[in-house]
């Protein structure tokens, strides 16, 4: 898929259905099936500015979101929020999914009011993939085809509702997954998950401001030690490594697919001048801004 954008640091979900020329609601909800043809070396880091459901049904892969890698083979849940990186993918040839993606409009506007769901949400900023048996695979493809089928049918005057409604009912679904994989012993890591995912929304929200480990466990009303430690137990990864991935991609995904200016991105990205920025993206990716513009322009 090759994708045109106007900031070009994240892809809406109405870019998404023009590309796929497939049915959608009102560029608020979208279905699909897709099957991967891109190599590996064509994919960059990319912002879907959408929820994505995704169900893998054939084949093998990978497919890395924010600082984490993912083996996926069928019956591979994935779940990918709006502010994740997307930033590695390599599939094999016979690779197939489905899919429903909804705007950030719905969850921001909907789903928030169903309260119930939101650990479901925290808990797959954490963990954004699972493996499910086949049971569980096919309910979640059991909804997936009644969206599909209503998105391809005729526009009734309740469509939106019964559509959200089923949408609504596939995340219960997903919640209760979680809750028949979970054990009373999971119990204390669930807590360090939600706090871990708590962590996650914050540094994508505020990293072109802030990027220190400090103000984030302020934010969070921890110290910064116990902050590093939960990170670090639960991605393998220290909080300032997250910190510096959301830079890093955010900068590359400017560089790549913008005609920002290397001034005008060290600005957008809260560095002191041109001269920082380089000497921070080069030291964390071994070329300069301007060699990776280069390279991918």
């Amino acid at each position: 898929m090759s994708y045109e954008t106007n900031t070009a640091d994240v892809i809406s979900l109405q870019q998404m259905a023009a590309n796929l020329n497939n049915d959608n609601l009102n560029g608020e909800i979208l279905v699909f099936d897709s099957t991967a043809t891109t190599s590996k070396e064509d994919i960059f880091p990319v912002r879907i500015d959408a929820l994505m459901i995704i169900l893998v049904t054939s084949g093998s892969g990978k497919i890395g979101i924010d600082l984490s890698e993912y083996e996926l083979r069928p019956n591979t849940l994935i779940v990918i929020q709006p502010k994740n990186y997307i930033f590695l993918s390599d599939f094999s040839s016979d690779f197939k999914y489905s899919a429903v993606a909804c705007s950030r409009h719905v969850v921001e506007d909907v789903l928030p009011k169903l309260t119930d769901l939101l650990p479901l949400l925290l808990h797959h900023r954490a963990e954004p993939v699972t493996m499910l048996n086949d049971k569980e695979a096919d309910g979640i493809l059991n909804f997936y085809k009644f969206l599909r089928e209503k998105l391809q049918g005729p526009q009734t005057p309740f469509l939106k509702q019964k559509v959200l409604c089923m949408l609504q009912a596939a995340l219960y679904e997903m919640m209760e997954i979680n809750t028949r994989s979970a054990s009373d012993e999971q119990s204390a890591r669930t807590r360090k998950q939600e706090l871990m995912a708590k962590f996650i929304i914050a540094v994508s929200e505020n990293f072109r401001i802030e990027r220190l480990v400090a103000y984030y466990a302020r934010k969070l009303c921890i110290t910064p030690k116990h902050l590093s430690s939960v990170v670090k137990e639960i991605s393998g990864r220290t909080a300032g490594d997250w910190i510096e991935n959301y830079v890093i991609m955010e900068s590359k995904v400017l560089l790549k697919t913008t005609d920002m200016t290397i001034q005008e991105i060290a600005v957008y990205l809260n560095f002191a001048n041109q001269s920082f920025f380089g000497k921070y993206f080069k030291h964390h990716t071994g070329v300069s801004p301007t060699e990776y513009r280069k390279k991918y322009s």
